[in-house]
């Protein structure tokens, strides 16, 4: 589970008191910002800069959720909201925090907001990570890794230390080290030690998985001694995972000792935290070693803290609601598909109306241009020039729109400057057209003219001459 949750965009929340919305400084900054790309970027780094207590996190952030509201400022709200979620998930609210995410979603697709689209697949792979919906978790996972481009190559080895980490723990270790050893490659190639004692450790936890203790040991103790030298900064959350995993290890090996002082280490930073999910994997830990040892005080006492918190993340009535939120969620993302579908039918079908539209144009004028017989007029040819700009434009604008939505992450602004820097290099390329059919079009009027004007004269003299 560290390994989602170090990949979670939206971490924690600013210190902030309740009474006000965002510091001043932040405040200032905030404001600067135009676009929904920047406005999340800004945020998410933002909530991970300061630290803020569980106890006091979900009133701070409903403080700032309702402040940015009420500036109308939904994008920033939702950002804020993302992060609430992820409060609920570590109080094992697991169905309220996919309620929360999947409307998120929804609003940043409608917004073609890409960062929140994959800040909304992080947290909402996360949810399904800790309510131990591995499946579910790996494809949103997935998602995002497509979405991340090649260069990125700290987002994309962060991907695949995570979706190795959600194979492990769903006992799919063949899986999860294919996608553990990419991460501890490229990690070890950049030197990205922080990074790199995660990508160990769960390299070691497929091995766990597939009950190969002997080489997963190793490993984990190469991941340790990248904390205990300071290559990578002790988190207490990731670091009661590791000593979890450490006292797996020794319970598989029947090394009671061991098993007993890792799970209590675990216990020291999970517990002050509240973190659930590893406080209970300690004292299932440490009753199945006490229980081997015949230690029944001992045994009863964390067999029971064990159930009660078990209970607390997994109740039955949580995992239906859980899988509920899913199977609607399936549904709309059918329906988005479906509708994606719909939409590109039929941008390719008035593509091919401008086409049709344009040829037609095209033809016109070049019939009055070479025809013998017709005179035309400026007027005539002006109407119809301006006409073929407009649907020259707007086929070039249907062809590039969905280059122009990536290249400036669905900005209107950047998109409006984009669609005005190619009007201008249409508009004179029109006129240079316009006057140059006016002068083919003036020099056929005049031959045409003229030779009226001699079929005429001839008339007149054979009149004359009978």
């Amino acid at each position: 589970m560290k390994k989602l949750i170090n990949l979670i965009l939206i971490t924690l929340c600013g210190t902030l008191g309740s009474s006000q919305s965002l510091p001043d400084s932040a405040f200032a900054n905030y404001k600067l910002l135009k676009t929904d790309y920047e406005k999340g970027k800004y945020l998410t780094t933002f909530f991970s800069s300061a630290k803020l207590s569980d106890s006091s996190a979900v009133s701070h952030l409903l403080t700032i959720s309702s402040w940015l509201k009420k500036q109308g400022d939904e994008t920033g709200a939702d950002y804020c909201d993302l992060r609430l979620s992820g409060v609920l998930v570590s109080k094992g609210d697991f169905s309220g925090a996919l309620n929360i995410c999947f409307p998120i979603l929804s609003r940043f697709e409608k917004r073609n907001d890409s960062f929140g689209i994959r800040s909304s697949y992080n947290a909402i792979s996360n949810i399904y990570f800790q309510s131990k919906e591995y499946l579910q978790a790996a494809a949103y996972s997935k998602k995002i890794l497509a979405m991340i481009p090649d260069s990125d190559a700290v987002g994309k080895t962060r991907l695949y230390n995570g979706i190795g980490c959600i194979y492990g723990e769903a006992g799919m270790p063949d899986s999860g080290m294919i996608y553990a050893q990419k991460a501890v490659n490229m990690d070890t190639e950049m030197k990205n030690y922080p990074q790199l004692a995660l990508s160990i450790s769960t390299l070691a936890e497929n091995y766990i998985a597939a009950k190969e203790y002997d080489i997963a040991l190793p490993f984990l103790r190469k991941s340790l001694d990248y904390y205990l030298s300071g290559k990578a900064e002790i988190r207490k959350y990731l670091f009661s995972y590791l000593m979890n995993d450490f006292a797996q290890v020794y319970l598989a090996k029947q090394v009671h000792d061991s098993t007993i002082v890792y799970s209590k280490k675990a216990l020291v930073y999970a517990e002050p935290e509240d973190y659930k999910d590893q406080s209970m994997r300690a004292y299932e830990y440490l009753y199945k070693t006490y229980e081997a040892t015949n230690k029944q005080d001992s045994l009863n006492k964390y067999f029971r803290l064990a159930m009660t918190t078990k209970d607390m993340l997994f109740n039955s009535e949580k995992m239906k609601s859980v899988q509920a939120l899913s199977f609607r969620e399936e549904l709309r993302q059918q329906e988005l598909q479906t509708q994606k579908i719909k939409a590109e039918e039929e941008r390719k079908l008035i593509i091919q109306y401008a086409l049709i539209a344009l040829g037609i144009i095209s033809f016109l004028i070049l019939f009055v241009l070479l025809s013998r017989s017709i005179i035309v007029t400026e007027n005539w040819i002006s109407f119809f020039g301006i006409l073929g700009l407009l649907i020259v434009f707007e086929f070039i604008n249907l062809l590039i729109h969905p280059f122009l939505e990536r290249a400036t992450h669905h900005s209107p602004l950047l998109m409006l400057i984009a669609l005005v820097a190619l009007a201008s290099l249409l508009i004179p390329l029109h006129h240079r057209m316009e006057k140059w059919i006016k002068e083919k079009m003036i020099e056929k009027n005049k031959t045409i003219r003229l030779e009226n004007a001699k079929k005429t004269i001839e008339k007149l003299e054979s009149k004359n001459q009978m």
